[in-house]
């Protein structure tokens, strides 16, 4: 892909595991173009300066449950020793416009492209969300030539959202999780397309950039759902994510789902 926005993980119950399997990958197809991992087995004492993300040019406003859950985060993070910041993304509403064509132009590869794949494809299977997204493409990219160089740039410039910070912190969707149904693909698509938009707006920049990010547990809503909250690393520096997830899983253990 011009721009490779999948990133291989393991979903996993504890820090322990996942810092086991990244050290694994590590040591058997490590990439020389960044610093060596190992295996990460505990917190940092290196008390860090984290930026609190609590706006996104993508997400509409963020509901006060998940707000809190990031606050209360972030004030774990402190009573720790860390120094934490409001932080302001540098990319605008622009990097969104850019993003959906690009989501777009995947979509026209299958359409158009399935077929070469798989001999008994059929386009008119597919569902509503990808149709719309193969129409955004054809009626939208004329209108923004150079989204993919835009996208490229974006990329190059990550680390510049840390000069002043090591991590970022933020919530991982921008609401609780919403009833069934809610981002069903066949929600007309203008409307489905806004409400992903809303709902995933602090991700697309990891994804863009091939900078590391975790997702731990925050929290939960009044009525049990779990929340997410989002560490962001710098390129290559997976290393500073897990340390701080240590932490904040001794500092507030996790909640088990019966």
């Amino acid at each position: 892909m011009p721009i490779n926005l999948v990133s291989d993980g393991v979903v996993t119950r504890t820090v322990r595991d996942t810092a086991a399997v990244l050290g694994h990958l590590d040591r058997l197809r490590r990439n020389p173009h960044l610093p060596p991992l190992g295996l990460i087995d505990g917190p940092s004492p290196r008390r860090l300066r984290i930026g609190l993300v609590l706006e996104s040019p993508a997400a509409g406003t963020i509901d006060d449950e998940t707000r809190a859950a990031v606050v209360a985060t972030a004030h774990a993070l402190e009573a720790a020793g860390d120094v934490v910041e409001p932080h302001t993304l540098a990319v605008g509403k622009g990097f969104v416009d850019d993003f959906l064509v690009y989501w777009g132009l995947l979509a026209v590869g299958i359409v158009v492209g399935g077929r070469f794949g798989f001999p008994e494809f059929d386009p008119a299977r597919l569902d509503p969300l990808t149709h719309g997204l193969h129409r955004h493409f054809l009626t939208t990219a004329p209108r923004r030539p150079g989204f993919l160089r835009r996208l490229k740039a974006v990329g190059r410039a990550y680390d510049d959202e840390f000069a002043h910070h090591d991590v970022l912190l933020s919530p991982v969707l921008a609401h609780r999780t919403p009833e069934l149904g809610h981002l069903h693909p066949a929600v007309p698509f203008e409307e489905l397309k806004d409400r992903l938009v809303n709902y995933v707006g602090f991700t697309p920049l990891q994804n863009v950039a091939g900078a590391p990010a975790i997702a731990l547990p925050g929290g939960r809503t009044a009525d049990g759902l779990p929340i997410g909250v989002q560490l962001a690393g710098a390129t290559g520096d997976e290393r500073t994510l897990l340390e701080l997830a240590y932490l904040l899983e001794a500092e507030r253990p996790w909640p088990l789902m019966s």
